[in-house]
């Protein structure tokens, strides 16, 4: 089983999982999160000074990654880490590239007078009115600011939707980008209640994984493999149109790595997998079809060592068999295979009340150390077996 060949091979990844507070406790991993979620991610802007990527280089320096962290990756927008044999780069290219998307669902003002919106995102507000606290941001003075606080009105009814922004502080401008800003509640039982989940879950699953993965990076070392984590800017975009600019722009700073996986927050369904609580979403296909497919050999890699991972952690990890929506997999499956699509599981996408739990965070960064531990043949017996072409 590819567990037990794992735990054979890098047996100190198992003590590394173990000892990182943040993936024991929801109360260790809860301020990370809070402080993920306090910093605003506009799509286009995620990477500048005052957003999000300082955040997320803040935290990374903290769990010890502070000297692999790449503020911008070439002229890409992303911010990256990296660990193993040497920094990737155009001759030394990853040999595995995890992406997860930094930005948020952003809008862009249609006339400031009025306080008319355009989304830049998939407009997943319910059907009706809904309301939700949101924030105005505009670049000043060399940094991410803002310049009015209010509320994002949506109405939709009979296909006719409207956005508009309602001041209770400063003013819109027409440059601005409103996203939304509601303070993030934590429930008794574990849950998560707010704004800006997606994809904050993501972006700190993959940071508690490489900062696991970071403490057996001897192993990577003698395998001569290279992992490389982007935390990617304009994943968010409307649907019918192209989006996951940030990650395309990939393909056009470094070589193509064996495979790519994307983390991102899975939308979970009262009828199919995944379900809230129930461990981290892991995916094969997106938008049935539309968005990217992953090989079968990882397909069963994925099935096998989940085994392994749910007998020693009980649910871990779940297999999401129903609609994953497309996400930077669509650009990036035409520069690399995509190896897996995995993430926390999260109810009311876009809207004030997303709601996910923290267990399945936890859970999320667990299972992607392994997985990753996999797929860069920290195990080789895995090689042949599973066709993995390291």
């Amino acid at each position: 089983m590819p567990f037990d060949a794992l735990t054979q091979a890098v047996p100190a990844l198992t003590r590394a999982l173990a000892d990182l507070p943040p993936l024991q406790a929801d109360d260790a991993a809860w301020p990370l999160l809070r402080r993920l979620l306090a910093a605003p991610a506009p799509s286009g802007g995620a990477n500048l000074p005052g957003a999000v990527g300082e955040a997320i280089g803040g935290l990374a320096s903290e769990l010890g990654l502070g000297a692999r962290w790449i503020r911008e990756l070439g002229t890409t927008g992303n911010a990256a880490l990296w660990l193993g044999a040497g920094e990737p780069s155009a001759g030394a290219p990853a040999d595995i590239v995890v992406v997860a998307h930094m930005d948020r669902p952003s809008f862009r003002v249609r006339a400031p007078e009025r306080g008319d919106l355009v989304p830049i995102c998939a407009n997943r507000f319910p059907e009706g009115e809904d309301r939700a606290g949101a924030r105005a941001l505009r670049f000043v003075d060399g940094r991410l600011a803002t310049g009015a606080r209010g509320v994002l009105v949506s109405r939709r009814s009979g296909g006719h939707d409207t956005l508009t922004f309602e001041a209770a502080e400063g003013a819109l401008a027409w440059q601005d980008t409103i996203v939304l800003d509601v303070e993030p509640r934590r429930g008794d039982d574990g849950s998560v209640t707010g704004t800006g989940l997606d994809n904050a879950l993501g972006v700190l699953m993959a940071l508690l994984a490489v900062a696991a993965l970071a403490r057996v990076e001897d192993a990577l070392h003698e395998r001569g493999v290279r992992l490389l984590v982007v935390f990617s800017d304009q994943e968010e975009g409307p649907p019918d149109a192209f989006f996951g600019h940030g990650a395309a722009r990939l393909a056009h700073t470094l070589p193509p790595p064996r495979g790519v996986v994307v983390v991102d927050a899975h939308g979970a369904a009262p009828e199919s997998p995944p379900r809230l609580g129930a461990g981290v979403s892991h995916g094969t296909i997106a938008g049935w079809g539309r968005g990217s497919i992953v090989p079968p050999n990882f397909h069963a890699l994925a099935l096998d060592l989940a085994a392994g991972v749910n007998a020693a952690r009980p649910g871990t990890v779940q297999f999401n068999t129903g609609y994953l929506s497309r996400s930077d997999d669509l650009a990036l499956g035409r520069w690399a295979k995509i190896l897996a699509l995995t993430g926390p599981p999260m109810a009311h996408a876009h809207t004030g009340r997303e709601t996910a739990h923290l267990a399945d965070l936890r859970s999320g960064a667990i299972w992607l150390a392994y997985f990753l531990a996999a797929v860069l043949a920290l195990a080789p017996e895995l090689n042949g077996r599973y066709a993995l072409g390291a």
